[in-house]
């Protein structure tokens, strides 16, 4: 007969690993800066489409694209999108989109910052700093 396993044996067969920040580098992607941007721009869409009540339908049809797209986007699958269009997506729903450069300091690489509309959420994600 088989033994029951209790639930603190499965706990000690677990194995974790601390993550990098980004779920998209722990993922293995190479442009996981660009994929972590893109997915806070498209978080932002998602919170003014909730905040406004607006169906998939209205928004489609502001941004030019099929609700099924739209819903694919929402959805994390923003592979065929490039920044610049997300970006103009956030414009077409009256949201502002700000780009600050500035230095960085000398002990670390250079990244990108996506300041949510909130100022209380704030996604950091590590840029390669090339030198020419």
């Amino acid at each position: 007969m088989k033994k029951k396993v209790t639930h603190e044996e499965k706990l000690a067969d677990e194995r974790v690993e601390i993550s990098s920040g980004s779920i998209y580098a722990d993922l293995g992607y190479k442009n996981h800066e660009e994929m972590e941007t893109k997915s806070n721009l498209v978080m932002e869409i998602s919170k003014f489409i909730k905040k406004k009540k607006l169906t998939q339908t209205e928004v489609a049809e502001i941004f030019g694209i099929s609700q099924p797209k739209l819903s694919e986007l929402l959805s994390a699958r923003f592979r065929g999108y490039s920044i610049e269009r997300l970006i103009h997506f956030l414009n077409e729903i009256g949201q502002d989109v700000d780009i600050i450069f500035k230095s960085k300091p000398r002990n670390r690489k250079a990244r990108v910052t996506v300041y949510h509309s909130s100022n209380s959420t704030r996604h950091s994600i590590p840029m390669v700093a090339k030198r020419h």
